[in-house]
C-alpha cells in the first residue's frame, strides 16, 4: 500500500511539474503571451503610422491637383517659397 502511495504522489508531483513548466513558457517563452502583446502594440504603432502617410499623401495629391489647376498656384509658390518675382515688381525683405 506505500508503494501505491508513494507511486501516486510522484505522478502528481511530476503532472504538477509539467502544469507549471507548461504555464511558464506558454506565459514567458518565445510565441508566449507577452511576445503575443507585444507584436500587437507593434502593430498599432505601424497602422498609426500607415493612417499618417494616408493623410500625407492626400494632402500631396491635393496640392498637386491645385498646381496643375490653377496658374495662380504656381505663381504663389514661385513667390513664397522659391522667393522670385516678376520684373518690375518691388521686392522688401522683413529681418
Amino acid at each position: 500500500m506505500n508503494r501505491i502511495v508513494l507511486k501516486q504522489r510522484v505522478l502528481r508531483f511530476f503532472f504538477a511539474a509539467e502544469i507549471i513548466v507548461f504555464t511558464v513558457y506558454y506565459i514567458f517563452g518565445s510565441n508566449g503571451m507577452q511576445e503575443m502583446i507585444q507584436l500587437q502594440k507593434q502593430q498599432q504603432e505601424i497602422e498609426v503610422k500607415i493612417s499618417q502617410a494616408k493623410c500625407e499623401v492626400a494632402v500631396l495629391n491635393k496640392q498637386t491637383a491645385d498646381w496643375d489647376a490653377s496658374s495662380f498656384c504656381k505663381e504663389k509658390v514661385a513667390r513664397e517659397q522659391l522667393q522670385m518675382a516678376r520684373e518690375g515688381d518691388e521686392v522688401y525683405y522683413i529681418a
